[in-house]
């Protein structure tokens, strides 16, 4: 399925969040908690330096430059395992509010700004780091106005429980790339959920640290959920902890947002649920002009 809702989809104000998806009259009340759940997630895509208005990404580590498309700098890891930038002051990138000229070293944390009005971040420790450049107006130039969901429905909560995988565990996940590449993401836990009445035990990613993250199929993908899966962002909790599963949070990749930055990865063997989860997101909104 593609990206963008259907001309049936239930449409919205830009920069707002998405309504639900048709409803009837019948329809189960949404939680004020679920409601400020969906506005937060909307923030999360279309707000001030939201998922919405990332045009570029990269990982830097190591002694050789990387560089971001289409924007200046080069940037690579000191033997101390420092974060620079080397570009000409007529490059026009800044950090922290001072011109780059040269090479300079950018703590983690650091504001960047481009020329076009491009800003953006740098994050990261010990050799190791992000940066994220975003233009704060692609969310309208794309004609970004909202999320279709499914409507909200109490019986897709459930109580699962963390359950510990063997330590340092890495599942061989496939890459959104193209074409596409596999990498051995880090996932240290198990989800064990009993849905209506069957247990699954669903593997846990962190492909990021601090986000743990089940990627799911189930039996709607590519009539009216996207072939890819969808996501279940999680707490960090301990082993045996428990768990709140709320499919109606179930969000799409933000591979959909823009696929030539975010190669996400896809569901881990084994994460496939044999029913139609007919809760949560189902596709992006666009409006006719983006």
């Amino acid at each position: 399925m593609p990206a963008h809702a259907s001309r049936g989809a239930t449409a919205a104000h830009p920069r707002r969040g998405g309504d639900e998806g048709s409803t009837s009259m019948t329809a189960p009340q949404i939680p004020a908690d679920h409601e400020a759940w969906r506005q937060g997630r909307w923030e999360e895509i279309a707000g001030t330096n939201g998922k919405g208005t990332v045009i570029a990404k990269a990982k830097i580590n190591g002694r050789d430059p990387h560089t971001l498309p289409g924007l200046p700098g080069q940037w690579t890891t000191t033997e101390t395992g420092a974060l620079t930038v080397t570009a000409k002051a007529e490059d026009g990138v800044r950090a922290n509010g001072e011109a780059v000229d040269g090479t300079t070293e950018v703590p983690s944390g650091s504001v960047l700004e481009f020329p076009g009005n491009l800003n953006g971040f740098a994050g990261g420790a010990d050799g190791f780091y992000g940066v994220i450049v975003m233009d704060q107006s692609r969310v309208e130039r794309s004609g970004l106005s909202g999320i279709d969901r499914f409507p909200y429905n109490p019986d897709w909560v459930f109580e699962g429980h963390y359950r510990a995988a063997p330590e340092g565990r890495r599942i061989e996940v496939e890459r959104l790339t193209a074409p596409r590449s596999t990498e051995a993401i880090l996932a240290p836990l198990d989800l064990v959920v009993t849905v209506h009445g069957t247990e699954y035990v669903l593997a846990v990613l962190e492909e990021s640290p601090g986000q743990r993250l089940v990627i799911f199929t189930d039996e709607t993908n590519g009539d009216s959920t996207p072939q890819i899966g969808r996501w279940l962002v999680l707490p960090l909790l301990e082993p045996g902890s428990a768990v709140t599963v709320d499919f109606n949070q179930a969000t799409l990749s933000h591979h959909h947002l823009n696929p030539d930055v975010f190669v996400c990865p896809l569901s881990p063997p084994g994460n496939h649920l044999p029913m139609r989860i007919e809760v949560g997101e189902r596709a992006l909104i666009h409006s006719a002009t983006g």
